[in-house]
């Protein structure tokens, strides 16, 4: 026999050694009891939501800071928007602008403030 298959013979007598003198525990039964709560937070996101996809585009930081600084002032307005609705609702836009749909009615869908009205 080779080194390395007596040290595999050694390992499997020694494991059967210790099945043998070990006291043997009866058979645990399933419980009738519930399993327990999951941890964590439940997934509610849009990470979790089959409709959305997750994507990665590049946008320049001025450009990020500016959009960061409009949805605050919305949101302290009382207009909930985050940037992948914002992003989603000018894509759509977007879209339907090129089937020939009137832009300017979609994007006053978006936002509730006109440069008209500040």
């Amino acid at each position: 026999m080779t080194d390395s298959s007596n040290l595999f013979k050694k390992l499997t007598d020694n494991r059967q050694k210790h099945l043998e003198t070990s006291p043997s525990s009866p058979p645990t039964q399933p419980s009738s009891t519930p399993s327990p709560k999951k941890r964590g937070r439940p997934a509610k996101g849009k990470r979790s939501d089959p409709d959305w996809i997750g994507r990665t585009y590049y946008i320049r930081r001025e450009t990020d800071l500016d959009v960061e600084a409009e949805l605050l002032q919305l949101k302290r307005q009382g207009h909930e928007l985050d940037k992948s609705e914002l992003v989603d609702s000018l894509l759509s836009a977007w879209l339907k602008w090129r089937k020939g749909e009137n832009i300017e009615i979609q994007l006053s869908e978006i936002s509730p403030i006109q440069k008209d009205d500040k």
